[in-house]
């Protein structure tokens, strides 16, 4: 991953993930994003008014999914969150496709 780059989040939402999921984004987004196996793909559902991406990728024993969206050299953290198996199976299917 490259160096440059800095990550940026919302401190509510960081703390609201931390309360609800028990997961803290700006601790966990950088190591999914330099996981190896990293599945980054354009979360393009709805229009956001940006574009936004979805990284799939594990910490330790966690499956986890991170939404982000690229602002120049920084890294805007949306969300993170556990993936269960069948949407970490569906998720590397499509990188097979």
């Amino acid at each position: 991953m490259n160096n440059d780059l800095v990550f940026e989040w919302d401190e509510i939402k960081r703390q609201k993930n931390i309360n609800e999921r028990g997961l803290d984004i700006a601790a966990l987004a950088p190591l999914v994003l330099a996981d190896p196996n990293v599945v980054i793909e354009q979360d393009d559902k709805i229009d956001y008014g940006e574009e936004r991406y979805r990284a799939y990728g594990s910490v330790a024993d966690l499956r986890l999914c991170v939404c982000f969206t690229m602002r120049q050299n920084v890294i805007r953290l949306i969300t993170i969150f556990k993936l269960n198996k069948n949407d970490w199976r569906k998720c590397y299917e499509r990188r097979c496709n």
